[in-house]
C-alpha cells in the first residue's frame, strides 16, 4: 500500500503521499529514522480509503478541527502586533483545501523502535526551523522532541501533557513579523532510555501555511520593531 501513495509518484512535484525513512535528512547526512505521510489534498481518492475504509472521513474531520484552530491562533497573532484582526486570516484562504493555491500540509509520523546498539548513529528528526506560518504538534508520551531557545545552543526536552498541542512558530511567521515571533529550531532525537528508544513513536503535525503568492511584507504590521528603521528583511513572494 505504501508504494501506491508514494509522495514521489504525486504530479507537479506536490508534498502529498508517504515518505519512507532515510528520503528526508535534514543535515544532508545523518539518516533520520521515520515514516511520514504528507496530506495536502482531502479528497477520497487521493487517500487510501480503500484500504482503509473510513479513513478520508476521519480525516477530513481532524482538518476542520485544525483549521478551526488555525484560523483562531492566526487571528490571535493579528491582535498581539496590533494588526487588523482578520490580517493573516485574509492570507490563509485555501488551508488544506487546494495545494494548488495553498501549502498547508497534515503530517502522520511514525517513528519506528530502535533496536540498534549504537543509537546515537540514528536520529528521528534532524535539527531544523519549519518554514510555514506556524506548525501544531501532537504527539504520544514517548518523548524525543527538543527545541533550541533563542540565544541558547542548549537542547531542552519538550514534555508530553495530555490533550495538549505544542506550537512553533515558522520562518515565514518570524520574517513577516521581524522576528518579533522567532521560529524555533526543534529535532527528535532517539531516547538514551533502552526501554524508551525501543518503544515506537506517534505524532501528527500541522504545517500552517499562508496562501501561494502571498506577499510576505514585514512593514505591512506597523510600528514598534516592525518600524521601517528596524526592518531586517525584505518583503518576499511565498511561493
Amino acid at each position: 500500500m505504501r508504494k501506491s501513495y508514494e509522495r514521489s509518484k504525486a504530479p507537479d512535484g506536490e508534498n502529498h503521499g508517504y515518505v519512507s525513512p532515510g528520503l528526508e535528512r535534514f543535515d544532508g547526512r545523518t539518516l533520520e529514522f521515520r515514516h511520514a505521510y504528507n496530506i495536502c489534498k482531502l479528497e477520497a481518492e487521493n487517500l487510501p480509503d480503500k484500504q482503509l475504509p473510513g479513513f478520508a472521513r476521519h480525516i477530513n474531520s481532524l482538518t476542520e478541527d485544525f483549521n478551526a484552530l488555525g484560523r483562531y491562533i492566526l487571528q490571535a497573532l493579528a491582535l498581539s502586533l496590533n494588526a487588523p484582526q482578520s490580517f493573516f486570516l485574509d492570507n490563509h484562504s485555501y488551508m488544506l483545501s487546494d495545494d494548488r493555491f495553498n501549502l498547508t500540509t497534515l503530517r502522520l509520523l511514525y517513528y519506528p523502535p530502535v533496536n540498534e546498539e549504537n543509537p546515537k548513529q540514528l536520529v528521528r528528526c534532524g535539527a531544523h526551523a519549519d518554514y510555514c506560518s506556524f506548525t501544531l504538534l501532537g504527539q504520544d508520551s514517548e518523548g524525543g522532541l527538543e527545541v533550541k531557545l533563542r540565544g541558547s545552543q542548549k537542547w531542552e526536552r519538550v514534555g508530553h501533557l495530555p490533550g495538549a498541542l505544542f506550537l512553533n512558530c515558522g520562518e515565514t511567521m518570524a520574517l513577516w513579523t521581524n522576528q518579533q515571533y522567532h521560529a524555533l529550531q526543534h529535532r527528535v532525537i532517539v531516547p538514551e532510555e533502552d526501554g524508551t528508544r525501543r518503544r515506537a513513536r506517534h505524532s501528527v503535525a500541522y504545517f500552517c501555511h499562508p496562501d501561494s503568492k502571498t506577499l510576505i511584507n514585514p512593514r505591512d504590521l506597523g510600528s514598534g520593531p516592525s518600524d521601517s528603521s528596524n526592518i531586517k528583511y525584505a518583503a518576499i513572494t511565498f511561493l
